[in-house]
């Protein structure tokens, strides 16, 4: 099992490790662990590195792939990958991650013709979509085409990379619905949102924005700063200085939760921007189930994603939501039916987007939720899980 970092590689892939294992095999896994830019706290990555430790794994430790021109971390992963695939000879091996996917599968090409290696590569979101700067279309849509050559099974996790990975030269192409989310894992404790809000300061008539997820550019929340900064200005935000006679007016609070390394450049967007009233940052939370459960709408202003777990989590326990019209996204949210799309280059259009779903009622928001329940379940862990047993089960026949 092979990812760039160890957050992927535990975030994605701890349920196709137990699965190969049911299956028989003897899993090994190769990543970099020491990554800086990692979305987990220190802490949290020892759990990580204890579970699989638990799990009987073998840990490689690779260098870093982050970065496509540093040659020498990815002429070092290479050779690493290449090294330990034709030593063990594995008989399957399975890949992810843009540059990671590239350079296993390079790495692997002697050990497909020599003992039959199958490599399996999960595109978690290729680089190249719609929208996408023309560069990405040029560099890594031909970089990918060229390296399914290699591929044993290429698997897709939405309908936009499912209809270009049909047109390369993998042997065998699948789509599944994700990586698979436990609709069952965040169950609020009792009394959670008024614990919640009590904490944070926030009375019972605010309602409560919320995105959760590593803080870097390509998740965009400096978007929804922006949008609020507009609603601000346009007297949409109830301020101690509102106009009663402007209409409408909302109590708001915008809630990010996460860790990353924009935090400190959105803590002075925030500053700047004069949204100190409006918007808290939460850090990293172990109590992601009660913050759901004292929010309101869910915000996910993404520029790029494959299939968002963030956005399916928060669908999972019923919240409306308010989304970038993207790839991935588009997948699991309909205009108008489980939330509101917006064009995340534009913030007008999230204000748009926002004073909709701040208009719905109570009753207009509690639907929303539960059909973004019934959705999640065809992206449950269990048939998810079924969808991986079946492309291991049949990859060495």
């Amino acid at each position: 099992m092979h990812a760039h970092t160890a957050y992927m590689v535990t975030q994605f892939n701890i349920d196709n490790i137990k699965i190969l294992q049911e299956l028989g095999y003897t899993v090994d896994v190769a990543c970099c662990w020491n990554d800086d830019d990692s979305a987990l706290s220190p802490e949290a990555m020892k759990e990580r590195r204890k579970k699989l430790d638990e799990l009987g794994c073998r840990v490689i430790e690779t260098a870093s792939l982050r970065k496509f021109f540093n040659i020498s971390e990815l002429s070092k992963s290479y050779n690493q990958l290449k090294t330990e695939v034709e030593t063990n000879q594995y008989e399957i091996v399975h890949t992810q991650s843009p540059i990671g996917g590239v350079i296993c599968r390079l790495a692997c090409r002697k050990a497909r013709k020599l003992y039959g290696t199958k490599v399996i590569y999960a595109a978690h979101g290729f680089h190249f979509f719609k929208g996408a700067p023309l560069k990405n279309w040029i560099v890594f849509y031909n970089v990918e085409k060229w390296c399914s050559k290699f591929t044993d099974m290429l698997i897709t996790i939405n309908r936009e990379d499912y209809g270009h990975a049909r047109k390369f030269k993998a042997k065998n192409t699948a789509l599944i619905h994700g990586a698979g989310v436990d609709t069952n894992k965040f169950v609020a404790s009792d009394g959670a949102r008024a614990k919640v809000r009590k904490e944070l300061g926030i009375d019972d008539d605010t309602i409560v924005l919320l995105s959760v997820g590593e803080l870097i550019p390509r998740k965009n929340h400096s978007e929804v700063l922006r949008a609020l900064k507009i609603m601000k200005e346009n007297g949409t935000l109830l301020t101690p200085e509102s106009d009663e006679r402007v209409q409408p007016k909302y109590k708001l609070k915008y809630l990010i939760a996460g860790r990353g390394k924009i935090q400190k450049q959105l803590q002075e967007e925030i500053k700047h921007l004069g949204l100190g009233d409006y918007v808290q940052m939460l850090g990293f939370r172990r109590d992601v189930a009660d913050v759901f459960a004292a929010s309101d709408i869910y915000v996910f202003p993404s520029h790029q994603e494959g299939l968002p777990v963030a956005l399916m989590e928060a669908m999972s326990v019923g919240m409306p939501v308010v989304c970038s019209k993207i790839r991935g996204n588009t997948d699991l949210i309909t205009d108008g039916v489980g939330g509101y799309l917006f064009d995340s280059k534009n913030a007008k259009t999230l204000v748009a987007a926002l004073g909709k779903a701040l208009a719905d009622s109570d009753q207009r928001r509690a639907e929303m939720g539960e059909t973004n329940i019934a959705t999640m379940k065809a992206f449950d862990k269990q048939p998810v899980n079924e969808e991986m047993r079946q492309i291991y089960s049949n990859i060495s026949k």
